[in-house]
């Protein structure tokens, strides 16, 4: 994604930002992002102000944008993978239903190339 495509998205949000069903639809522009490393951008969008891992529609908007992201969540790295296993993680104790639906992501592992099918089988 590139500067201008960014300045775009951040007028778009300054524009609609007390919209709450804007905002979870922006969430998911931004992280279905083409740009490599972009789990480092989902990382920061975690952080923004209008966003709460305690709102379910929050996690699906940002987090589902980012499964379902074709450029990265199948990364060779397994970078994706770990990260939103770190997720999982942190939402199981608080919200196990929205953990479980952020799991489903794994279980499409027949489309992943063999280093996400690895990375994703129990040992």
């Amino acid at each position: 994604m590139g500067k201008a495509h960014n300045n775009v998205l951040d007028d778009f949000y300054s524009k609609w930002q007390h919209v709450f069903l804007v905002v979870n639809k922006w969430f998911t522009f931004k992280a279905m992002s083409d740009t490599y490393s972009n789990v480092e951008n989902v990382k920061k969008l975690l952080n923004h102000q209008a966003f709460d891992l305690r709102n379910p529609n929050k996690v699906y908007s940002l987090m589902g944008g980012f499964c379902g992201s074709p450029h990265e969540f199948p990364c060779k790295d397994g970078s994706s993978y770990k990260f939103l296993g770190e997720i999982v993680v942190q939402l199981d104790q608080p919200n196990p239903q929205v953990a479980s639906r952020m799991v489903l992501a794994f279980s499409r592992w027949m489309r992943y190339d063999e280093t996400g099918k690895t990375l994703k089988r129990p040992n």
